[in-house]
């Protein structure tokens, strides 16, 4: 197989995982609030109604759909003499923090469903831009089963890593007295601003990128029913939807539930920062499991652990009650980054199977697919659980509820989580990439000569 990378054990040392990894804590410090924070600040702070931030939200999220494929083939097929990603890279960060700038600071005279509409638009285009490019370039890095895991695992540490420090602003905050919305969203702003730029440049100077390799091209239309005949990316792309989902209700949710079912607001920040905490802590025990068992196995024990904490809140979730919402946070977060990590690095091996049929490096073409899953089941998360407080329980935020529209709240937070992440347990039954599997087509593509593909 012909590459132009460098060494496996060069690009596998601490300090290239560390290099690729880094530029993830201000994407993940830009994503949680945009997830957690934003719905609740612009109809809460900003006075919008709940339901036209949930349709935005989704709109917006939707819009993806569309450019998600689009980025994803012109990654694949347009490089420069840096590579395949870096320009692309380099080019987000302008747009990004731009974006973040209008989004995360917005002038309240200004702020209308328009500007809202328009800015998320902009935001999104420079994410979709450089996770497709991050998460591709990744998939080339290395082409071992478990070494990806690894890879992608060192990639979700520092994820979690810049949401548990994005959290950590807002708890400070909560605890100086200076608890106010805009101060909140307004100081994760400037947390991104100061990160993007600062860790874009040993991404872009220490991490190799190779150029495609493979010059031969074969029909769209012959690409196209590889990609429509692909049962095992089908599998992949709806335990992705699904988890999407799942997660956005959660987070969309979690301050409403810490701060009007429990009735516990000075706890919510500070208890969602030891939820990631918790899922910092509890990533080596995936990896080991996932070296063990495989990835599927280790993601499906994740997904029904999760769905049991879920739904065991229920019979115990009650006004003031902090013990119970610490712990359901601490033990929910336990889970949080499986999926994110083990469904990338199935991706990823996946691409492998696709360049052994289709003779083309495509994985810029797969992430964008497995983006577009995960962004439109988090549009669907915060739209659909938003509207269906406000228009069927009734649920009005920053005000007082019913106790109707509080259970509503409940219903829709646990079951809105657990009904989705069972259906992505359930696409990945009987799940036939396995190690054996991928071994057997990494021989064959190191064996095939390099001008046959």
């Amino acid at each position: 197989m012909q590459t132009n990378n460098p060494s496996y054990s060069e690009q596998s040392a601490p300090r290239v995982l560390a290099a690729y990894s880094g530029i993830t804590m201000p994407m993940a410090a830009m994503g949680m609030p945009v997830a957690v924070y934003l719905p609740r600040f612009y109809s809460e702070g900003m006075g919008l109604s709940l339901a036209t931030v949930g349709i935005i939200f989704t709109l917006a999220r939707m819009w993806d759909v569309v450019t998600d494929p689009l980025m994803g083939m012109a990654i694949d097929k347009f490089e420069t003499r840096w590579g395949r990603r870096k320009h692309w890279v380099a080019l987000s960060i302008p747009i990004l923090m731009l974006s973040v700038w209008m989004v995360f600071m917005p002038n309240p005279d200004s702020v209308t469903p328009t500007y809202l509409m328009f800015w998320l638009l902009v935001l999104y285009i420079g994410y979709t831009m450089l996770v497709i490019s991050h998460l591709s370039w990744g998939a080339e890095l290395s082409t071992s089963y478990d070494a990806r895991s690894r890879l992608f695992g060192w990639r979700e540490v520092f994820t979690i890593a810049g949401m548990t420090i994005v959290l950590a602003i807002p708890a400070f905050l909560e605890l100086t007295g200076n608890a106010d919305q805009s101060s909140k969203v307004a100081s994760m702003g400037w947390f991104c601003l100061l990160l993007f730029p600062l860790l874009v440049v040993p991404l872009l100077m220490g991490v190799p990128d190779s150029k495609s390799g493979n010059t031969n091209s074969i029909p769209w239309q012959q690409a196209l029913k590889l990609i429509v005949q692909n049962k095992v990316l089908w599998r992949l792309l709806i335990a992705d939807l699904m988890t999407g989902l799942g997660t956005a209700v959660s987070g969309a949710l979690y301050i409403f539930f810490a701060a009007s079912y429990f009735e516990l607001p000075d706890h919510a920040s500070i208890a969602l920062l030891f939820y990631f905490l918790a899922s910092f802590f509890a990533m080596p025990l995936w990896l080991k499991l996932a070296y063990k068992l495989g990835k599927d196995n280790a993601l499906k024990i994740a997904l029904i652990y999760a769905v049991t904490i879920n739904l065991g809140v229920i019979p115990f979730a009650e006004a003031g009650n902090v013990i119970v919402l610490w712990a359901f946070t601490i033990l929910f977060g336990v889970a949080f980054g499986a999926a994110p990590t083990l469904l990338r690095s199935m991706m990823a091996d996946l691409t492998d199977d696709d360049e052994l049929k289709s003779g083309k490096k495509r994985s810029g073409l797969y992430f964008a697919l497995l983006t577009t899953t995960s962004k439109a089941g988090a549009a669907f998360g915060v739209g659909v659980s938003f509207m269906i407080l406000e228009l069927v329980f009734g649920f009005q935020p920053g005000q007082s509820n019913s106790a109707e529209a509080l259970d509503g709240l409940l219903i829709t937070y646990t079951v809105g989580f657990a009904l989705p992440m069972f259906l992505g347990y359930l696409a990945l039954i009987r799940y036939p990439l396995t190690r054996a599997k991928h071994d057997e087509i990494v021989a064959q593509l190191q064996a095939a000569p390099a001008d046959s593909r």
